[in-house]
């Protein structure tokens, strides 16, 4: 009956366990020991998460080739632990692929003007949202019905919403509180309580958007190592996003004006240089890096109106560690804090391995207080 159940299941996962069941039944009824070692390599070719289990306690017993059992158990418990290690490493690229994304925009405008914007998380959530409502427009109001191009065209959307929105935050708020860090740090944070409010007077503590379908699924390196396309996509497009600021700040003439201004304000306005211009296309740039990130957080859960503030602190120690206005930084540190954070979550609970990383990186910035890449020579400095 399991064998005529197995030849008529299309699931996988089901079959592959299916069949663990099936071998190990036949592994331990029959008596010739030539078929036994047959049924061995099967349960090990299959390799199904219940492989490991069952050839294990073949090798306790005194059957034939319970060696060789015991031997093919090993085997598989070395793979699934390498496997476990390879999920831990993409885990940890993902979530630091996801910080950079987040990170590299309030480095720029951290850099730039020496502000702490506390709402800047709350740009994060204000991408999101652009998704959410552009689909929401599209499907329920319009009653075009869903596709996959609404996705893409949400990605330049959420930048510019986000943008614009923080423009008039500089423009309102941080233009009149430079050089007042303590003044202009709980201004931004009242900026963001407001934002949360209206975020969720207005969409509720729950929303959430359609997943493409080209992002739907996995890549299955193996049968036991799947790694997701919505995160393959966020490292992409984290690399598409770091290199185009790059090209912005070193490439172009804006670039150069925000990087003089970064290093010094009034030698660059004696130059002739607009730093209020220079001030307000940075904050927009920078807030629209977070509203891409917003956007592309979509693919990974759900639309909250605080989901901001789950990665701001994480963020803020990306930049510190990493250095001031530094990308290189920002990328370094990125990938770092992701990557520990993955590996010492597969030691401890979540909330452990989050203490690790701040205990770390308190003692890393009394060694060196201004990050990994700081400014070197009379930048240093100031």
């Amino acid at each position: 009956m399991l064998q005529v159940a197995l030849a008529r299941e299309t699931n996988t996962d089901a079959l592959r366990a299916g069949k663990d069941i099936l071998y190990a039944i036949q592994l331990n009824t029959t008596t010739d020991a030539q078929t036994a070692k047959r049924y061995i390599d099967s349960l090990a070719e299959n390799w199904g998460d219940n492989a490991p289990v069952f050839l294990s306690a073949y090798a306790k017993s005194k059957k034939p080739f319970a060696d060789y059992a015991g031997q093919k158990a090993s085997s598989l418990e070395r793979k699934y632990d390498y496997l476990q290690k390879v999920q831990n490493l993409f885990s940890g690229l993902s979530l630091g692929s996801i910080l950079i994304l987040i990170a590299l925009g309030l480095s720029i405008v951290y850099g730039l003007a020496g502000i702490i914007n506390m709402a800047h998380g709350e740009f994060l959530m204000i991408g999101a949202y652009t998704t959410y409502c552009i689909q929401t427009l599209f499907t329920e109001v319009l009653k075009v019905p869903y596709t996959d191009l609404l996705f893409i065209i949400s990605l330049p959307l959420s930048f510019l919403v986000a943008g614009l929105l923080g423009l008039l935050l500089e423009r309102l708020v941080v233009r009149h509180l430079y050089a007042r860090p303590l003044e202009s740090l709980l201004a931004t944070w009242g900026v963001s309580l407001i934002l949360i409010q209206t975020a969720r007077s207005l969409f509720g503590d729950l929303t959430a958007v359609k997943t493409p379908a080209f992002l739907s699924g996995g890549l299955a390196v193996s049968p036991h190592l799947v790694l997701p396309y919505n995160r393959i996509f966020i490292i992409g497009l984290t690399a598409l996003i770091v290199l185009l600021t790059y090209l912005m700040l070193y490439k172009t003439r804006i670039g150069l004006q925000i990087r003089a201004v970064t290093q010094n304000r009034n030698m660059s306005a004696c130059l002739g240089i607009d730093t209020k211009k220079v001030a307000a296309l940075t904050f927009f740039f920078g807030s629209g890096l977070a509203g891409i990130a917003g956007c592309a957080m979509t693919l990974i859960g759900n639309v909250v109106p605080d989901m901001g503030q789950t990665y701001i602190v994480d963020s803020f120690l990306v930049v510190v560690t990493g250095g001031v206005g530094k990308i290189v930084g920002t990328i370094v540190s990125g990938l770092g804090i992701g990557f520990f954070t993955k590996i010492l979550e597969a030691f401890f609970q979540a909330v452990y391995g989050k203490v690790c990383i701040l205990l770390f990186i308190m003692l890393f910035m009394q060694y060196k207080p201004k990050g990994l890449f700081p400014y070197k020579g009379r930048l240093a400095e100031d």
